[in-house]
């Protein structure tokens, strides 16, 4: 089971994000717009880099934290 990090403000998400990085403690899925994803799930993107998914928006879209923006993403796209 996934631990839910609530965190205060954008600045402790970066930092929570950045020790992961530089410590290489986080098993992140290579993100697939056809893939299901959870929060909390840690995302790798080919263009962002790593991410986190921060909410579920709708079955078929997710917010995702990442070091440099959040961003909202597809997933289920061959579901739909």
């Amino acid at each position: 089971m996934k631990k839910i990090i609530r965190w205060k403000n954008k600045t402790a998400k970066k930092e929570h994000l950045s020790l992961l990085i530089n410590n290489k403690k986080v098993d992140a899925t290579d993100y697939n717009k056809d893939n299901n994803f959870e929060v909390g799930d840690y995302i790798n993107h080919f263009k962002f880099g790593l991410g986190f998914v921060q909410n579920i928006i709708n079955k078929s879209k997710i917010e995702v934290f990442f070091e440099d923006s959040e961003r909202v993403m597809l997933q289920n796209w061959a579901k739909n």
